[in-house]
């Protein structure tokens, strides 16, 4: 019932009402407004069932909502599936148009991972083997080629810390 109010809200509505009616009136407006909050409910449900009645199908409240009573109570399911079927053939040609490029991002996705896994295997391997690339005298790479393989270790890391 309230769950637009947060405690600050609620606090405020407090305090106004206690500096509105004081706190020696405030009990009884606010039983006066609980009964009013009954009533309105219990006039809602007679109004729903009268409604029931007439029309001769179980309503609830929530089909009062006149999209959801229309659908519900007037359309037959011939109707409803004319109304419908345009909108689901669009979304099956939607849904066929979109394929390849899903497949494509799935086959994309596969191929990184595989690289990724490539490219953290190899830098374990050369862990293991305690090459960190570097020769210890100069502080200069040991080969040109461990310079591109550093930058996609680099790479790789980046992209386990998105993942």
């Amino acid at each position: 019932m309230f769950g637009n109010f947060g405690p600050t809200e609620f606090l405020v509505i407090i305090l106004i009402a206690i500096f509105l009616w004081g706190p020696d009136k405030l009990p009884k407006a606010l039983a006066n407004l609980r009964r009013f909050i009954s009533k309105a409910r219990n006039m809602a449900s007679n109004a729903a069932a009268d409604l029931s009645r007439e029309i001769g199908t179980d309503i609830k409240p929530e089909d009062l909502n006149p999209k959801a009573f229309v659908r519900k109570h007037i359309l037959t399911e011939e109707d409803q599936e004319m109304l419908t079927s345009p909108l689901k053939s669009t979304m099956r040609d939607l849904q066929e148009g979109t394929k390849p490029l899903k497949e494509g991002l799935t086959d994309t996705t596969r191929e990184l991972e595989g690289t990724r896994r490539s490219v953290n295997r190899g830098s374990l391997t050369r862990d293991a083997n305690g090459s960190n690339g570097t020769n210890g005298s100069n502080g200069s790479s040991d080969t040109a080629a461990e310079a591109p393989a550093e930058r996609t270790r680099e790479r790789a890391a980046t992209f386990d810390d998105v993942t």
